[in-house]
């Protein structure tokens, strides 16, 4: 059965980010409630003592819903589209992954195939082999790259088990001019496969 997929996101500003600035923290202690922006060094009082401290946020977020579970890039915004579908959307690389749902018999094909309908692309490209090594063990994927006038996209697609439902993730990237993954896909998918549990 045929899955239509009508999320393939694209990234088509490719300007540099500047940094964000640092976010605004509360940290309540002993009843008070101090105000601290991440990185900045701040004093408190402990039985009487001065104690100095730092919070400093880490680079990445913790995804963990419906039984799946990993870090993403803190820069990646989260979006949740009922009833389970989240996608991350960085500068260049994308992680899309929603419950299979009625379409229980979905394959990594028929994920490729939405994404090109989605974007009209008028030919099948051609798939690759591609494998995700996880902690708990390889996920077998397809893979395809898409050129829509001067951007070629990286299409991964995988599936996978979690407390007995199937999900379907698919990894996308903005490829560079020279048709290369970007280091933020490359770091994105290598951080996924250390800390990926389903």
């Amino acid at each position: 059965m045929r899955w239509p997929v009508a999320f393939a996101l694209i990234a088509t500003a490719t300007a540099a980010i500047g940094a964000e600035p640092p976010a605004r923290l509360g940290l309540e202690i002993g009843g008070t409630t101090i105000e601290v922006e991440a990185g900045q060094r701040f004093e408190f009082q402990v039985d009487g003592k001065t104690t100095a401290a730092r919070i400093v946020e880490l680079p990445t977020r913790r995804f963990d819903e419906a039984g799946i579970r990993f870090e993403y890039p803190r820069h990646f915004p989260w979006e949740h589209d009922a009833p389970d579908m989240w996608t991350l959307d960085g500068n260049s690389a994308v992680l899309i992954l929603t419950r299979a749902g009625a379409d229980a018999d979905t394959t990594a094909a028929d994920l490729l195939d939405g994404v090109e309908e989605s974007l009209r692309s008028t030919r099948r490209t051609p798939r690759e082999k591609v494998v995700l090594p996880t902690r708990q063990g390889d996920i077998e994927g397809l893979a395809s790259n898409v050129r829509i006038g001067n951007l070629q996209m990286r299409n991964e697609a995988y599936v996978l088990v979690a407390q007995g439902a199937r999900f379907l993730l698919i990894l996308q990237d903005s490829l560079d001019d020279d048709g290369r993954p970007t280091t933020e896909f490359n770091e994105m998918r290598k951080r996924l496969a250390t800390t990926l549990e389903f």
